[in-house]
């Protein structure tokens, strides 16, 4: 096996440790077991998600969209008259140039929707410029017919993007990942690098949504 194999089957161990199954035979855990304890499974799942990184990047761990950015402040002192003021500092509505969208990594593996803003945003200066949101892109989605609304019936019922049939045919996929809280197995939306090709080349709707 190459590294990204090797790093790619230790992740997997990862998960279904997290997921309280030992990983070589495939049985459940004992609720007794060292490795059941909630701070390891914990650590199990923020290392399974640094390894998901260094899959998705090529072998790099990026930093996040707020440490590539440095934050403007939220408001600006001004003086008028001899009294202070502070003026709410807004921000300009998310946008792209085709440069930007150019330098936008690319996952050659699946990743969930948040992987991606955080790829998008990285990219544009999010001190001076709103982030591209989920909200937004979720809205584009459906209102286009990729995405239909559901509900996962799991210990904390929550709702969730199926992809439509023809979402699937772009590279939209649902996956089965633990759940971050509970340690379910959970199907979760997952964008191919040809969703997320598709996404970018339509950036330019799903950032007018927001606006």
């Amino acid at each position: 096996m190459n590294k990204f194999q090797v790093i790619e089957h230790a992740k997997n161990y990862l998960d279904m440790l997290a997921a309280g199954t030992d990983p070589i035979s495939k049985e459940l855990i004992p609720d007794d077991s060292v490795v059941s304890k909630p701070q390891l499974k914990k650590c199990f799942q923020f290392v399974s998600a640094v390894l998901q990184e260094v899959l998705q990047n090529n072998g790099l761990v990026l930093p996040d969209a707020e440490d590539a950015n440095t934050q403007a402040p939220a408001t600006v002192p001004v003086t008028v008259n001899g009294s202070n003021y502070e003026l709410v500092r807004k921000k300009a509505a998310f946008c792209m140039t085709q440069e930007q969208k150019n330098e936008v990594l690319i996952s050659r593996l699946p990743i969930t929707p948040n992987e991606f803003l955080k790829n998008v945003n990285r990219t544009v200066n999010t001190a001076d410029m709103e982030k591209l949101s989920i909200k937004s892109v979720n809205a584009w989605l459906k209102s286009n017919g990729y995405i239909a609304e559901g509900k996962m019936p799991t210990v904390i019922n929550k709702t969730v993007w199926n992809p439509t049939r023809l979402a699937q045919q772009i590279g939209f996929i649902e996956m089965d990942v633990p759940d971050a809280n509970t340690g379910e197995m959970k199907q979760q939306l997952m964008y191919s690098s040809q969703a997320q090709q598709f996404l970018l080349a339509h950036m330019e709707e799903i950032a007018a949504v927001g606006k």
